[in-house]
């Protein structure tokens, strides 16, 4: 079986990541701290209201190391930013969610965005796979400020490596900016709403929120080929 070199880059990345984590978990059981943490952090995790009483302990900090959670996971994506968007509604509630998100994934966007655009296609093959390049490559070759704005905005669509795509377009660091941080607004406060509903408790809300996400991201899954055809088209408009 035959591995492409963006694959094998990233299986070293998690094999370097998985041998820091034994390496700790190692550390902490020869030096009798281990049992101590797993005991904190199940009555940490315990439950919602435990949880979120242990984060607002940290006081000031706590929206600070949301922040760069967010932007981190932007930058090296080691989980799903859907996921951290639902638990900072869960933890902070949906509006202070929305404007901690947006802060941190506007962070990571740029950062991402800069590095491509200082060391270029070396470090975009790292984070993103030949085949992703190639079904976007028309992207790099105009500014595309309203195709990218598009697809900040589709549910679903991977816009971490969309800021290392767009790091090899022409488009300047300003208009990047506005567009990363524009566009993650519908879809952070989608999250937001759905974190805080439960934390609320509130599952009719819930449900309803669930279901039109669900039924937006089928749409857009079944109607995949047209949008990007579209967008193909569009993006050739612009200058």
């Amino acid at each position: 079986m035959n591995i492409d070199v963006g694959d094998a880059r990233r299986l070293r990345l998690a094999i370097v990541c998985l041998t820091i984590i034994v390496a700790c978990c190692v550390y902490l059981w020869i030096t009798d701290r281990l049992a101590p943490l797993f005991s904190e952090l199940f009555i940490i995790f315990e439950n919602k209201d435990t949880l979120r009483t242990y984060v607002e302990t940290w006081g000031k900090a706590a929206p600070c190391a949301f922040i760069i959670i967010q932007a981190m996971q932007v930058v090296i994506a080691p989980i799903p930013g859907e996921l951290t968007g639902a638990v900072g509604g869960f933890i902070f509630g949906a509006t202070a969610n929305t404007i901690y998100s947006t802060i941190g994934l506007t962070i990571g966007s740029m950062a991402a965005f800069l590095a491509a655009k200082l060391i270029g296609m070396p470090l975009v093959s790292y984070f993103v796979s030949e085949k992703a390049l190639a079904r976007f490559h028309f992207l790099t070759e105009r500014r595309g400020a309203i195709i990218s704005l598009i697809l900040f905005a589709i549910p679903g669509f991977p816009k971490d490596i969309l800021s290392y795509i767009l790091g090899l377009s022409p488009m300047n660091v300003s208009t990047f900016f506005w567009v990363s941080a524009i566009g993650r607004i519908p879809g952070t406060i989608m999250l937001s709403l759905g974190g805080s509903a439960l934390f609320e408790g509130d599952w009719v809300f819930l449900l309803t929120l669930t279901i039109v996400c669900a039924l937006t991201l089928l749409l857009v899954f079944l109607r995949r080929e047209r949008i990007e055809k579209w967008l193909r088209g569009y993006n050739g408009q612009e200058s």
